[in-house]
């Protein structure tokens, strides 16, 4: 794009060029009176230049609207694009409560199941327990008091109970 300009600014200035020097001939003429002495190839390549000036101002002027046309379709582009991003923004926000909601909601219910085992009996308990998720009854027993979740642990099938105590131990739990 640059070369492209330089080229335009070069053709330019050696047209203008052969202009002023045209135009400054013709105006002696005129002030004078007196027209100067030029071969007809003189006049031709005058009108020459007077053309290509023409060309070039048209090329020009095409390229500038064009310049033009594409900015406001690059300013149009940027809008799109800023109310997407502003879209996705809210999106984002919304899932970030819908997700803090249900994490908040998970440990309420972790909550209420751990205090709900711990008033059963174990041997009542542990089958209930063992027939969960791992995850679920993780967050189950490590909500559960001490004594409460051992007692369960001990009811439950040991391998079961040792892949329980060893996520727990990983997670920080008793």
């Amino acid at each position: 794009m640059k070369s492209v300009i330089i080229i335009s600014v070069i053709t330019f200035i050696l047209i203008f060029g052969g202009v002023v020097l045209v135009s400054q001939n013709l105006s002696k003429v005129a002030m004078g009176g007196v027209i100067p002495d030029l071969a007809p190839e003189d006049y031709q390549a005058a009108e020459r230049v007077f053309l290509d000036m023409a060309l070039e101002r048209d090329r020009i002027q095409q390229e500038k609207e064009s310049l033009l046309a594409l900015r406001q379709t690059v300013a149009v582009q940027e809008k799109v694009l800023e109310q997407g991003r502003a879209h996705l923004q809210a999106v984002i926000s919304k899932l970030d409560a819908k997700q803090t909601e249900y994490i908040e909601e998970r440990e309420r219910s972790a909550a209420k199941l751990a205090k709900m085992y711990e008033a059963m009996k174990p041997a009542q308990a542990a089958p209930i327990i063992s027939a969960l998720e791992l995850d679920i009854i993780l967050d189950i027993m490590i909500r559960m008091k001490e004594r409460p979740a051992a007692k369960i642990l001990s009811k439950m099938d040991p391998g079961l109970a040792a892949q329980v105590s060893t996520r727990m131990s990983l997670k920080g739990g008793r």
